[in-house]
């Protein structure tokens, strides 16, 4: 289970990839808030807000590492 974890999260030369930790994070996430809000809270679940931000996320983390890539550290 541990290498299979670890398989997710990296590339192919075995460092870490964000974009996956973001990913997973961001799903993870989701579902924990929609779990809360309609468990806890007994409110109905907006998920295209909560897409919204973790797709703006989404696209600064990969916008920054783009920019790292090209210009350097």
């Amino acid at each position: 289970m541990k290498r299979f974890l670890f398989e997710l999260v990296s590339d192919a030369n075995g460092r870490s990839d964000e974009m996956a930790v973001l990913s997973i994070i961001g799903v993870i996430t989701f579902i924990g808030l929609e779990l809360f809000t309609v468990l806890v809270r007994h409110q109905l679940f907006d998920p295209e807000h909560f897409g919204m931000g973790l797709g703006s996320t989404i696209a600064a983390g990969a916008l920054g590492m783009g920019l790292s890539t090209r210009f350097g550290d």
